[in-house]
């Protein structure tokens, strides 16, 4: 009797159940073996809304001999005084938590460069590349900026392990739109 209720009760033991989903996203990151895998991984992190990926574009220390830094378009300075003074990894990560709060998890974002000018050098290179990052927040202040256009001049050290990262990045406006250092100033104070 309790074999013939177990058996009406139970599913069978030999059945397949469904697969779960997995709990992390796909990301595109690539080794940063070259300067276009840097530039790439930062792309995709941006269009993937993938802080972690973005942070490992920087340099510090603990990767290279040289530590990341930020140098603001000067009007965006002029208008945040101290903000810039010393803007670094951290700072960065603070800014990039800040703007995922105001990022639908269903709203995209998109960066493209143009390349301008490369300089090569042993172990670094210096890209000044035209860019516009897209991004749709959801907030309604004179600081929610949704076209950011300028140009940066992207400085990257490559490692010992052959291994590529920025250390230096400056951003400079073009023209009369906001640039990426305005976005930086509205998400990371």
């Amino acid at each position: 009797m309790l074999i013939l209720v177990c058996g009406v009760s139970c599913k069978s033991p030999f059945a397949t159940r469904e697969p779960e989903k997995p709990f992390s996203k796909q990301s595109s990151y690539i080794q940063p073996t070259s300067p276009s895998y840097v530039m790439a991984n930062l792309r995709n992190a941006i269009a993937e809304k993938n802080t972690a990926n973005y942070i490992r574009c920087l340099a510090d220390t603990s990767n290279s001999t040289k530590s990341f830094r930020f140098i603001a378009d000067p009007i965006v300075v002029n208008n945040n005084p101290g903000l810039f003074d010393k803007w670094d990894k951290d700072n960065e990560f603070i800014y990039l938590n800040q703007l995922m709060l105001y990022l639908p998890k269903d709203s995209t974002s998109v960066l493209t460069f143009t390349s301008y000018r490369e300089d090569t050098f042993q172990d670094s290179v210096i890209l000044i590349q035209e860019y516009q990052l897209t991004v749709h927040l959801k907030c309604a202040t004179d600081e929610c900026y949704h076209t950011l256009v300028g140009q940066a001049e992207f400085r990257l050290v490559r490692t010992r392990e052959d291994l590529w990262y920025i250390h230096r990045w400056s951003d400079i406006a073009t023209g009369d739109q906001p640039t990426w250092s305005a976005l930086k100033a509205a998400f990371g104070k």
